[in-house]
């Protein structure tokens, strides 16, 4: 592997665990432990500034890790191992065939999730409480399959 692919995969290695530890962390301040949210909890969040910050802080980080890892690590990785990568869809069957990431079709559905925690809130916040509880469990699923994705960057590809 030439030195600038292991350079762009250190890059984003450290990018990606910047973004997975802030992701964790306004999980827990949104959350607490639990991830129980219901229709009167998203509208008490809703009345207050910071219930508002943290429920787009929570959104906005969700998204961004998932991009990264998805349009932007996933690819390198294939790359650094000599594959082409393709459309998302291939790359994340791909990785869970290599047993990488747990399910492609999760990953699938925390993208439509991604849209609909950016949107809807204002709208529909009814609608917000089962989104954001699927969201908790889709920031495990993500936080367990990067440190496969890690763990085979750093063993296999040597960076």
């Amino acid at each position: 592997m030439d030195t600038e692919i292991r350079a762009r995969l250190g890059r984003l290695l450290q990018l990606v665990d910047r973004e997975d530890e802030h992701l964790m962390a306004v999980r827990w301040r949104l959350f607490g432990d639990d991830g129980r949210v219901d229709a009167q909890r998203v509208k008490q969040l809703l009345t207050d500034d910071l219930g508002v910050d943290r429920l787009e802080s929570f959104g906005a980080k969700f998204g961004r890790m998932q991009d990264t890892i998805v349009d932007k690590l996933i690819p390198a990785v294939l790359s650094a191992a000599g594959e082409r990568s393709g459309a998302a869809i291939d790359n994340l069957m791909r990785l869970e065939r290599l047993e990488l990431v747990r399910s492609a079709e999760l990953w699938l559905q925390m993208r439509g999730l991604r849209n609909r925690l950016v949107h809807e809130y204002i709208e529909r916040p009814e609608e917000l409480a089962p989104a954001l509880e699927r969201a908790f469990e889709f920031t495990e699923v993500m936080h367990r399959d990067y440190a496969s994705i890690r763990a085979f960057i750093t063993e296999h590809l040597g960076v």
